[in-house]
């Protein structure tokens, strides 16, 4: 019997091992990322994009904007009002005031140059700075706080031997603004290569490339595409990483593989979620001691947890009817620049 036993297992074990190597030499089905059917993708590409997005690295530049404040500060039994302020009556009863600055860090693509000017694409907010800031007591309605002033506003795109750029227009509904710099004749300025594509043929999933510089960084990213529920809307979304810096940095979807790049839209925002926190007085890190309890004054101060992974782009087609309407007013102020926009049919 046990005899019998083992000649079965040893049968059982030779069938296991016949199959074990048959199923070796079965032949593995070849996996395609992609294939031409006029349609944005939904996958990368297997191969071939480098010389693309090298291309377009040319046409995307880092822009600093910094704007300076003069800012004063009120006791709450003073009672500061709005139009007390502005009777100036206030210089009277100030008992602190100070030049502060704010910055922003963003992207600015090229999309037309001449001989001397270059004409950049950025987002509005990036640029765009309120004149005058309040802040009221919030146990004293309408009684001022503080009150800063706009002074001076420098918008400097980065790489450039004259930087220093101006603004000409800007749509703060939209997000989309337009700026002019200087270029040498040694600058070679790059448009962006790429023709721009259609957002209503973007669909869940197509796959797209954002070209910016997050935290001042030039890098490149992926992500896909959330379609939007309402046809020819201005936004769309996409589940690529959204930091600071990486505003108006263009995407792009690609059409039957890397031979197929189309500008579909800019990077705008993500949503964020205000944190307070208390804040010491001090001006010079020297001051603080962590060993020693603080007994000084401290401000509540309040920043934004960028929510990352939710992205919203402005559609291309909202960015060509923007320029479109602003070509009059550009060469107004000097700027007759032919644009990438142009040379759609």
């Amino acid at each position: 019997m046990l005899k019998k036993y083992f000649s079965f297992s040893f049968i059982l074990l030779l069938l296991m091992a016949a199959a074990s190597c048959s199923r070796k030499g079965l032949p593995v089905e070849k996996q395609t990322f992609s294939s031409a059917n006029g349609k944005y993708d939904a996958a990368p590409p297997a191969a071939g994009v480098s010389s693309a997005l090298s291309q377009i690295a040319q046409s995307v530049y880092k822009l600093n904007v910094i704007a300076f404040y003069k800012s004063y500060a009120f006791y709450p039994e003073e009672k500061m009002t709005l139009p007390a302020f502005r009777k100036k009556i206030a210089t009277e009863k100030i008992y602190a005031s100070s030049i502060a600055s704010k910055s922003v860090l963003g992207t600015a693509s090229v999309i037309g140059s001449n001989e001397q000017q270059t004409l950049f694409l950025t987002c509005a907010h990036v640029v765009h700075f309120p004149d005058t800031v309040i802040n009221y007591f919030p146990d004293h309605p309408g009684v001022i706080s503080s009150i800063s002033i706009k002074v001076k506003q420098k918008n400097y795109v980065a790489g450039l031997e004259y930087p220093e750029a101006v603004l000409l227009a800007a749509d703060t509904v939209n997000d989309i603004a337009l700026l002019k710099a200087r270029h040498t004749p040694n600058e070679k300025m790059q448009a962006i290569p790429f023709k721009p594509g259609n957002t209503n043929e973007l669909n869940w999933g197509t796959f797209v490339y954002v070209m910016g510089f997050p935290k001042g960084q030039k890098m490149v990213e992926s992500g896909i595409v959330s379609k939007p529920e309402k046809p020819n809307s201005p936004f769309f979304l996409i589940n690529a990483v959204f930091n600071r810096g990486i505003s108006g940095g263009p995407v792009f979807a690609l059409r039957d593989g890397s031979n197929g790049f189309e500008w579909v839209g800019m990077v705008k925002s993500s949503p964020a979620t205000d944190i307070f926190y208390l804040e010491p007085a001090i001006n010079n890190k020297n001051q603080y001691n962590p060993a020693a309890p603080y007994h000084g004054i401290l401000h509540i101060n309040k920043k934004k947890m960028i929510n990352y992974g939710i992205t919203f782009s402005v559609s291309i087609e909202e960015i060509v009817k923007f320029v479109e309407e602003k070509k009059a007013d550009l060469k107004k102020q000097g700027v007759d620049i032919q644009t990438v926009f142009d040379q759609i049919p």
